[in-house]
């Protein structure tokens, strides 16, 4: 089995399974031998138009290798208004909700708000927290709420996250390189350390949690 990037802005040469991230104003992406993401970051609400990005986003979710809506969320470090990006936030959870497909989050200082938000949605949906980067409080928290976690080359070279991540769940745990330049293996050989278990046995555990989220075994293997 190969390895799976579950987010990344990259097309590299190493054979892995991938869910290439597309920006909505970005679409429509052609290519429809990749998986990919498309979303309306929460960065670019004031440089896009929002509800053209919306409906590109409509328009490419029933797309088969379309897996997942995002990335999306809310940043409370950035400039752009915080009620604005809750609203278009909101819109494509609605979306995500109505073709059933999963979220993939960027949440920066703001995990109260995401729960909150995840609560009143009443969202059966899968929601990943891409690039998880969280303390053990909030990882105990979003665990409660039902949340699934990515994790990448920042968290996993740092020793003091080695506690926290093995608090995740197995069965929601994911691997991605982002937009860094490590490799997918290499991110799964810093993981397999830190959790004590082979590379082999990570890989498995990841698949399943990838099969149960996207119906894996319904669809063609693409890298």
């Amino acid at each position: 089995m190969n390895e799976i990037d579950i987010h990344t802005h990259q097309v590299k040469s190493e054979v892995s399974i991938r869910i290439l991230n597309i920006f909505a104003q970005d679409l429509p992406f052609l290519n429809d031998k990749s998986y990919y993401s498309a979303g309306l970051h929460p960065w670019h609400i004031g440089q896009v138009d929002p509800e053209e990005c919306l409906e590109s986003i409509e328009q490419a979710v029933g797309q088969k290798n379309m897996l997942a809506v995002g990335e999306c969320g809310i940043d409370r470090l950035v400039s752009v208004d915080f009620a604005m990006q809750k609203f278009y936030f909101r819109k494509q959870i609605e979306i995500a909700k109505n073709h059933s497909k999963p979220l993939i989050i960027h949440c920066v200082r703001a995990f109260p708000e995401l729960m909150k938000i995840k609560k009143e949605t009443k969202s059966d949906i899968p929601w990943i927290i891409h690039g998880f980067h969280g303390n053990q409080q909030t990882a105990l928290q979003l665990i409660s709420h039902n949340f699934y976690f990515s994790v990448g080359q920042s968290f996993l070279t740092n020793q003091d996250k080695k506690e926290i991540l093995n608090l995740l769940p197995p069965d929601r745990l994911f691997l991605e390189t982002d937009d860094g330049n490590s490799s997918i293996r290499g991110i799964y050989s810093l993981a397999a350390q830190m959790l004590n278990i082979s590379h082999e046995n990570l890989i498995a555990i990841v698949h399943e949690n990838f099969k149960h989220l996207f119906g894996f075994e319904k669809m063609p293997i693409l890298i």
